[in-house]
C-alpha cells in the first residue's frame, strides 16, 4: 500500500471524470484490507478513495504510477468485479497508509458493479498522461488561476451532487406543474367526450360499427369526470360504497351488456381503476362497492359462482337463463369446449367454464373428460 497517500484537501484542482460506491483496494494477492468499502472518485490525474465509514479518511492514487492495467468480472468465487492495477515504485516524500510494500499490485473490487465504466474512463486518463502537461505547463509559465479549473475531492463531488440534487428537483416540479395542468383539462374532456356519445347515440345508423369501437375507445380512454373518493364520506362508509356502485354501473353497464352479461371481478377492478386515471380503488373498495349493487336498484349484481368465483352480471340475466342460453350452444355444435363458449360469447374462459359447470350442475349437459380436453355434450340420458 506504499503506493498510496492520503488526501491532503486543497492540493490541487481538476474535473471529475466519472464515480463508483462500494469500491474495496486490495494489495497483491491479499484477501484482506483495512480499506474494504469506499467511494472511488476518479479524475485525469489520480484516484480518490473515500471511506464509507469516515468519509476524512481518503487515499490517493496518482495516474504517473501506473504501468498497466486490466479488468476481470465477477465470477462465483470473487467477492465483485474488479481493476488490477500493475505500478511503479512510489516517489519519496509520499505519505501513506504504509511506508513499504513487497507487492508491485493493488486491486480494485466493485462490489456492486460499475467497473466497466470506470475502467474505460481509467485506461483514457492515464493514457494522455494530463499530469505531463500540467507538470511543464507550470514550469513554464508559472502555476495558472485554479478558477478556471473545477474542484475535486469531498467539496467537488459534494457540489457536483448538490447540482444534480437541483435539477431534480426542478424536473419532478415540473413534472407535477404539468401533472396538475393535466388534469385541469381533463374533466373538460370527459364533459366534451358525454356530449359527442349523446350525438353518435342519435345519428345511430349514420355511423359504422368500425367507427363505433373505435370512439368507445377513446371514451374509455378519457375515464371517469368525476370519480367518487372517499374523503367526500368521511365517517359514512355505506355511502360511499353505493355511491362507488352507482359510478361502477355507469361505467360497465354497457360494456357487460355487450359482452355475455357478467365480467369477472378482476376485470371489474382493471376496467374502473382504468376508467377513474389517477384515482385508483383498493381491490377491498371494489369488492364492497359491488356488494352494495343490491342496495342502490342497480341494473347489475353481484354473483357467485359454486367454485367461488365472483362476477359482476346483469340482473336480467339470471342463472336459469345463463344456463339455457349454455345448453343452447352447446346443443347447436352437438359438443363445446370453455374456449369456443368464450369466444363466441366474448367472455373469459374462466367464466365460460363455470358456466358450462352451473350447466352441468343442473344436469341439462354432461362432460368428457379426455386426452382432447374437457368437452361438454347435451345430457342425452335427460330426453
Amino acid at each position: 500500500m506504499n503506493r498510496l497517500s492520503w488526501y491532503t484537501p486543497g492540493e490541487s484542482t481538476e474535473e471529475l471524470l466519472c464515480q463508483a460506491g462500494h469500491v474495496g483496494i486490495y494489495e497483491g494477492d491479499l484477501k484482506q484490507t483495512q480499506f474494504e468499502q469506499g467511494t472511488a472518485s476518479l479524475t485525469m490525474q489520480r484516484i480518490i478513495w473515500a471511506d464509507s465509514s469516515d468519509p476524512d479518511r481518503r487515499l490517493v492514487l496518482h495516474h504517473s504510477l501506473v504501468i498497466s492495467m486490466e479488468k476481470h468480472h465477477k465470477s462465483m468465487f470473487s467477492k465483485g468485479g474488479k481493476v488490477v492495477v500493475r505500478l511503479e515504485k512510489p516517489k519519496t516524500g509520499a505519505v501513506g497508509p504504509v511506508n513499504s510494500s513487497q507487492y508491485d499490485t493493488i486491486r480494485l473490487v466493485f462490489r456492486h458493479g460499475g467497473e466497466d465504466d470506470f475502467f474505460k474512463k481509467y485506461e483514457d486518463a492515464v493514457r494522455r498522461k494530463t499530469w505531463q502537461r500540467s507538470s511543464s505547463g507550470s514550469s513554464s509559465s508559472g502555476s495558472r488561476a485554479s478558477s478556471n479549473l473545477r474542484s475535486v475531492g469531498i467539496s467537488g463531488i459534494e457540489r457536483r451532487l448538490a447540482e444534480n440534487h437541483q435539477k431534480t428537483h426542478e424536473t419532478i416540479t415540473q413534472a407535477f406543474d404539468d401533472m396538475s395542468k393535466l388534469m385541469e383539462t381533463a374533466r373538460e374532456m370527459v364533459a366534451i367526450s358525454k356530449s359527442i356519445s349523446e350525438k353518435v347515440r342519435s345519428r345511430k345508423g349514420e355511423i359504422s360499427e368500425d367507427e363505433t369501437i373505435a370512439f368507445k375507445s377513446y371514451l374509455l380512454s378519457l375515464g371517469v369526470s368525476d370519480p367518487v373518493t372517499k374523503s367526500t364520506f368521511v365517517g359514512s362508509d355505506s355511502e360511499y360504497f353505493q355511491s362507488l356502485a352507482k359510478e361502477i354501473t355507469d361505467v360497465l353497464h354497457e360494456h357487460i351488456k355487450e359482452n355475455g352479461g357478467m365480467c369477472a371481478l378482476p376485470e371489474v377492478y382493471c376496467r374502473i381503476n382504468r376508467a377513474r386515471g389517477m384515482e385508483l380503488l383498493s381491490p377491498e373498495d371494489v369488492m364492497n362497492a359491488c356488494g352494495a349493487l343490491s342496495r342502490i336498484n342497480s341494473p347489475l349484481e353481484l354473483h357467485r359462482f359454486p367454485s367461488g368465483v365472483l362476477v359482476v352480471q346483469l340482473k336480467s340475466a339470471s342463472m336459469e337463463s345463463t344456463v339455457a342460453q349454455t345448453l343452447e350452444f352447446v346443443a347447436k355444435l352437438q359438443r363445446a369446449s370453455a374456449n369456443e363458449l368464450a369466444e363466441s360469447l366474448g367472455i373469459t374462459v374462466i367464466l365460460a367454464r363455470e358456466r358450462l359447470l352451473a350447466a352441468e350442475e343442473s344436469g341439462l349437459i354432461c362432460r368428457d373428460d379426455s386426452i382432447e380436453g374437457l368437452l361438454f355434450y347435451p345430457n342425452r340420458f335427460m330426453d
